[in-house]
């Protein structure tokens, strides 16, 4: 893989185009629901508070149409009634053969919290790939796992595995057996940082999509959330003497609470796409470790990380363990070297390259550049180019 491929490969793909919402037409729409459509505005708003004489079914076409209509005062109230909708209206409804426009606007619409809903759409077999996209980048592990049970969709469709992948709350062992499903049957996920090597390692080793590491801890270092040492037994309070009885009451000492512990990792026993996942979503723990990583694939994938915090980027500019394309890629992005610590970060590393790091030069404050004319840590050529630059300064004035 060239570099151009590796560092296009740590983007996501654009994602699958939304699915287009437009009025159905009338021929799709029950008697019922052509009748309330066609009558007063008065009637409609009734009917989105689910005050009309419709099946579940009937009603949710009609919100969806009404979510189309010229009263502004209807289209608002139609827009907003999938999260005000009880669950024994929806669980009625989204079981049913609905039109795949009116499961997606549902789908949408309906809070991450409305987990026995959502169940209804993915489990409906008229809900269109597209919602299944929509749905896989933000639901919840329990919703997740139904997707992930889809082998047919995830096949005839990888954006959803894409969308999977990047949602921290999918489990890594569910990930790891969506990524084989497609590698072995030879369907290619566009926006995987990496897949390509991912499939290669996979075919190289039967167990090379097996995760290694426990769902938990993963989820721990997805969430940014340390894990918690178990609580130190209590004991139990030692009798008090009678004479002690009379004597003043004297405060208990504060339980302190126990110390949270830092999740640790062996990073060097992980799979390839472990890393890379851990390295693309995980936390500060995972991209200070995993951008060291002798793999370019996977130390790209932790620079490129869309959660990396500018005082990351500092750390590693100055750090001499990283590879040399990650200090490449730093400085060649003009929005990272805008920071004036990235910038004297990348002239002290000697893998920065040098006509990176003589451009730089020129733009540090005296004092920093005194101490690179005196470092033992830069090339030569840069040491001596700024001496020189001082000489220039000091007879310029």
């Amino acid at each position: 893989m060239t570099e151009t491929e590796a560092d296009s490969a740590a983007d996501p793909a654009p994602a699958l185009p939304d699915l287009a919402l437009t009025p159905l037409g009338v021929a799709a729409l029950p008697p019922a629901v052509a009748k309330l459509l066609s009558g007063a505005s008065p009637a409609k708003l009734m009917a989105v508070k689910g005050i009309a004489a419709l099946r579940p079914a009937e009603l949710l076409i009609a919100i969806y149409q009404m979510s189309f209509d010229a009263d502004p005062a209807v289209k608002a109230a139609a827009e907003s009634a999938p999260g005000a909708l009880p669950d024994r209206v929806l669980l009625a409804s989204l079981p049913e053969a609905l039109p795949a426009t009116v499961l997606h606007f549902f789908a949408l619409n309906l809070a991450p919290n409305r987990s026995d809903a959502l169940e209804k759409v993915l489990l409906n077999r008229a809900t269109a790939d597209e919602t299944f996209v929509a749905l896989a980048a933000r639901l919840a592990e329990r919703e997740l796992e139904i997707i992930f049970q889809n082998d047919a969709r995830l096949l005839r469709c990888p954006a959803i595995l894409r969308g999977l992948y990047f949602n921290a709350q999918a489990r890594m062992s569910s990930v790891s057996r969506a990524i084989e499903l497609c590698a072995r049957n030879g369907v290619r996920v566009e926006g995987i940082p990496a897949y390509d090597e991912i499939v290669r390692s996979i075919s190289e080793d039967p167990a090379g999509s097996t995760a290694t590491v426990a769902d938990d801890m993963v989820a721990a270092v997805l969430e940014d959330q340390p894990a918690a040492e178990p609580p130190e037994p209590v004991a139990a309070p030692a009798p008090v003497p009678v004479s002690a009885v009379a004597a003043p009451a004297r405060p208990a000492p504060a339980k302190v609470p126990p110390a949270r512990k830092s999740i640790v990792i062996d990073f060097s026993r992980l799979k390839l796409f472990e890393k890379i996942r851990l390295a693309t979503l995980g936390n500060e723990y995972c991209r200070q470790n995993l951008v060291r990583d002798p793999n370019r694939i996977v130390a790209m994938a932790a620079i490129r990380s869309p959660k990396i915090t500018e005082g990351e980027i500092v750390k590693i500019a100055a750090n001499k363990g990283v590879c040399e394309e990650v200090i490449r890629y730093i400085a060649n992005q003009r929005d990272l070297v805008k920071m004036y610590a990235v910038r004297f970060s990348l002239v002290q590393n000697p893998k920065c390259p040098l006509t990176f790091a003589m451009r730089f030069l020129n733009q540090l404050q005296a004092d920093d550049l005194k101490n690179v004319s005196r470092s033992k840590n830069v090339p030569a050529a840069l040491s001596g180019a700024a001496k020189r630059l001082i000489q220039k300064r000091a007879a310029s004035g």
